[in-house]
């Protein structure tokens, strides 16, 4: 592309509404990088197409100003010209005669130049990117393109998008488009600077302040709603970005000696910008120069005023304070338990600006505390508290009790230990002396049972000296009986022949008997049949 490029205020108010149109048609960065189509030319491409969809989703789904685009990062002159093009359906090859009915870059008609700063928008919020546009006209009037111009401010960085290329610093040159101007963007980032997500969630947070307002308390709403924005967990890019710029200010402001007067008034910080038509690109000589004086209202001190009525909840810190000392409660714990109090206080308090003005507050209120609050402890307390409380709260952390917290409630630890060691120890010191009352009992028994043995065991002795005695006789009696059994089983041994002798005559003696019976039945017969013949011969007679 030619270095002649369309601005905003080039299109009429029809050809903006078809670029928008245009650009909330997109549904993709291919059909971006498709539609845009330069050939042979440095383009849109995909990445700067997600970009401004990025952008288009930020805004709530829609462009609805034609600035909004060009305001996007990375969009310069060049790429806005082409998005212009490309949506308008122009001949890139004829769109600038169609645009300025001439030639831009023709011989001036007249000798000398001037060059003159415009700012949009007119009045902005600390951290809002400002656009600054330079145009370089002959002393006829006639819009001059190609013209080198530095440009330097006094307060923030610029940022020129040539091409591709992005060039940034305190002073930059630029090249004069077509219709004789160049724009750039002057962005006051704080010390540390924010990336793009935290630009644009600031960006955006802020666009929603009416930079018109006479004084802060007209923005009450709309400050105590950011800074509810500011608490949610989501908002992690804005709440960075508020805290790099609270850092900045926190000296002058978060610890303001008048605070209340941040409601009052806005606060405002102002840059010189200046512009300066060089002779030539490497030249140092200036043809003209173009002076302006930029102004930002300073958001911070009076957003901390309402930040912190958000943060302190309705004094419910205080209110928890005071509910813990009419609770009763055993010595030594009512201090941890309002320090865990103001702990709890900080760690729900998302983001370092939270964090410190949470601190500030736990500090005021445990002093309110201590002026007016310790009467209800215990008065066995009460001298603690009043004596530790303020400077261990001055320690207390969204992490930690700090280190006077943790001492103490080392201590404290220590303490309940060596109590229940002792106590532990006396009570085994009872059981052991338990133990030895019952031990002294088992060996009165023990040694009265040893005198029963010992006099078991003399009994023992003499019944042993008995058996002995009486072994004695046994054995003298043994030997006696052993000679009569010797004796008697000679006895026997005759006794037994004799036997055999007598068994023998009985036997025989059987015999003889048997055969005696026999004769004797022999004779019976005999006798009984004599008998039958003579009762025969009587019964026949």
């Amino acid at each position: 592309m030619p270095i002649v490029h369309l601005q905003p205020s080039d299109l009429s108010a029809a050809q903006a509404a078809q670029v928008l149109d245009f650009l909330n048609r997109a549904t993709s960065p291919a059909q971006l990088d498709r539609d845009i189509e330069f050939p042979g030319e440095p383009d849109i491409g995909v990445r700067l197409g997600q970009r401004l969809l990025d952008a288009r989703a930020a805004l709530g789904g829609r462009f609805t100003d034609i600035l909004q685009v060009r305001a996007i990062r990375l969009i310069g002159p060049e790429r806005f010209t082409e998005i212009c093009v490309a949506a308008l359906g122009l001949d890139p090859v004829r769109w600038v005669a169609l645009f300025y009915g001439g030639d831009p870059l023709a011989p001036q008609a007249e000798t000398g130049l001037g060059v003159s700063i415009e700012v949009l928008p007119q009045t902005a919020w600390l951290g809002q990117p400002r656009t600054l546009r330079v145009r370089v006209c002959d002393l006829g009037g006639t819009p001059r393109a190609g013209v080198p111009v530095v440009v330097q401010s006094g307060r923030g960085h610029l940022v020129y998008m040539y091409g591709f290329r992005r060039i940034e610093g305190q002073a930059v040159t630029v090249l004069s488009g077509a219709d004789g101007t160049a724009e750039l963007e002057l962005f006051t980032p704080p010390t540390e600077p924010l990336s793009e997500n935290q630009q644009a969630a600031l960006e955006h947070a802020l666009a929603g302040l009416d930079v018109h307002a006479p004084h802060p308390l007209t923005l009450a709403p709309a400050l105590r709603a950011i800074a509810e924005e500011y608490l949610r967990d989501r908002s992690y890019s804005l709440r960075s970005a508020i805290d790099l710029y609270v850092r900045d200010h926190r000296h002058a402001m978060l610890d303001s000696v008048n605070p209340g007067r941040w409601r009052l008034a806005w606060p405002a910080d102002s840059a010189l910008v200046q512009a300066d038509v060089l002779a030539d690109e490497d030249s140092g000589t200036s043809l003209a120069r173009g002076v302006r004086t930029l102004t930002w209202i300073n958001w911070v001190g009076p957003w901390l005023s309402f930040m912190a009525e958000v943060v302190a909840d309705g004094d419910a810190l205080g209110r928890a304070l005071a509910d813990t000392a009419n609770t009763p409660e055993a010595d030594g714990q009512a201090l941890g338990r309002l320090l865990n109090l103001g702990q709890s206080f900080l760690a729900g308090k998302a983001g370092r600006t939270a964090e410190w003005l949470g601190r500030q507050q736990l500090t005021q209120t445990v002093d309110r505390f201590l002026g007016s609050g310790v009467d209800a402890l215990a008065p066995a307390v009460r001298d603690d508290v009043v004596r530790q409380l303020g400077v261990a709260a001055s320690g207390v952390t969204a992490r930690s009790l700090g280190s006077f917290t943790f001492a103490d409630t080392a201590r404290n630890a220590l303490d309940a230990r060596i109590d229940a060691v002792a106590q532990d120890t006396l009570t085994q010191f009872e059981h052991l002396s338990a133990l030895a009352v019952e031990i002294d009992g088992k060996a009165a028994t023990v040694n009265q049972q040893m005198q029963q043995m010992q006099a078991l065991a003399a009994g023992v002795h003499q019944d042993r000296l008995a058996i002995d005695a009486r072994y004695s006789d046994f054995d003298s009696r043994y030997t006696l009986f052993d000679s009569r059994l010797n004796a008697f089983d000679a006895q026997y041994g005759q006794f037994s022949t004799d036997i055999g002798r007598f068994r023998a005559d009985l036997a025989g003696f059987d015999q003889s008997r048997a055969t005696i019976t026999e004769r004797i039945n022999t004779v019976d017969r005999n006798l009984n049949t004599v008998v039958s013949l003579n009762n025969l011969r009587l019964g026949g007679g």
